[in-house]
């Protein structure tokens, strides 16, 4: 049996793929991409204290050229907020404070000893970096509680806190009310999250138990 040894093909051949820079329009800003151009512009206006027409435009194409010369990585798409979850977190984040400041004015014209305080750590279940900080800083909101360190890789929240129980059981009260906070925060800005199997964002992924 022969095998015929295949001819190469002409350089123009039609079957030989195109090693062609990207042009223009693969410069051009994605359209995620314009909050960020949007932002430039303002701080543009406000390094020119004014916001004349010559001086948006300036903007805009300082912008634009910004970002043709050095272009951003456009973000994964964020997950949709959930309308329920947001009203069920406002109202639960205003019962907290409400009460956790009513619990510190309490501590503040009792007569006694001021209540020791402690530091605790509280693992959260989510690794992504925006539910991470909107945990904490909602959680530093609350009077009583104030996040003092974050350990991003681990998902851990170092809380400084009060002791208002038994001081055996303020490491599991903490942990337990960050747990609930955090279960709120998902429900609201990545609902899905808390359902095992899927995929909210390339960004907000749950910790294997």
């Amino acid at each position: 049996m022969s095998a015929q040894a295949a001819s190469p093909r002409p350089p123009g051949s039609s079957h030989e793929p195109s090693l062609t820079r990207p042009g223009l329009r693969g410069r051009l800003p994605h359209r995620r991409q314009l909050p960020i151009l949007t932002w430039m512009v303002v701080f543009w206006c406000g390094l020119w204290g004014s916001v004349s027409p010559l001086v948006v435009v300036g903007g805009v194409l300082v912008a634009l050229a910004l970002v043709a010369v050095f272009p951003m990585p456009t973000l994964p798409p964020a997950p949709r907020p959930s309308v329920v979850g947001s009203v069920r977190l406002a109202g639960y984040v205003l019962v907290d404070l409400l009460r956790s400041s009513l619990q510190v004015a309490w501590f503040a014209v009792r007569p006694g000893p001021v209540p020791a305080s402690a530091i605790v750590a509280a693992p959260l279940r989510s690794r992504s970096d925006a539910m991470i900080a909107a945990t904490a800083e909602i959680l530093s909101l609350v009077p009583g509680t104030l996040v003092v360190d974050i350990d991003v890789p681990s998902g851990t929240l170092y809380l400084h806190a009060l002791v208002t129980g038994d001081p055996e059981t303020v490491g599991d009260d903490v942990r337990a009310s960050v747990r609930r906070m955090e279960e709120r925060v998902l429900a609201a800005l990545a609902p899905g999250a808390l359902r095992d199997g899927v995929a909210v964002a390339d960004d907000v992924r749950e910790a294997r138990s």
